[in-house]
């Protein structure tokens, strides 16, 4: 079996973008063609010449089962949501007290309300 560690099957200088739907190879994206929208798993060149009847012989023989493409796929969306969300700032925001940096604020400009996490008074 050819070996990618996260590379292109065809160029093995490029990252991968994703797998083919019916081999399971990883591909980049120029490799790529999203037959069915960028929604839908995509095709390798060859296989989607071979889906689409062009060349019978084009496609490539598959490396894993169509479920563990499917599982690998699943995992593979994860890591990137994971590493969105690890790369993505946490902002918290003091809200207490902000009304009292305002100069010349009084109580009555705001709206009060309880807030039940922190038993404090803060502005809405």
């Amino acid at each position: 079996m050819h070996e990618t560690d996260g590379r292109c099957f065809v160029h093995n200088f490029e990252l991968a973008e994703a797998r083919c739907r019916n081999c399971g190879h990883e591909f980049c994206n120029e490799c790529l063609v999203y037959a069915f929208g960028a929604t839908k798993p995509p095709f390798c060149v060859a296989c989607a010449l071979a889906a689409a009847g062009v060349r019978s012989n084009a496609g490539r023989q598959p490396a894993m089962s169509r479920r563990d493409i499917r599982k690998a796929e699943k995992e593979r969306r994860k890591a990137e949501k994971r590493k969105a969300d690890e790369a993505a700032p946490r902002v918290e925001a003091d809200v207490a007290g902000w009304a009292e940096s305002i100069p010349g604020a009084d109580d009555k400009d705001f709206a009060w309300a309880e807030d039940p996490e922190t038993a404090q008074r803060v502005p809405y």
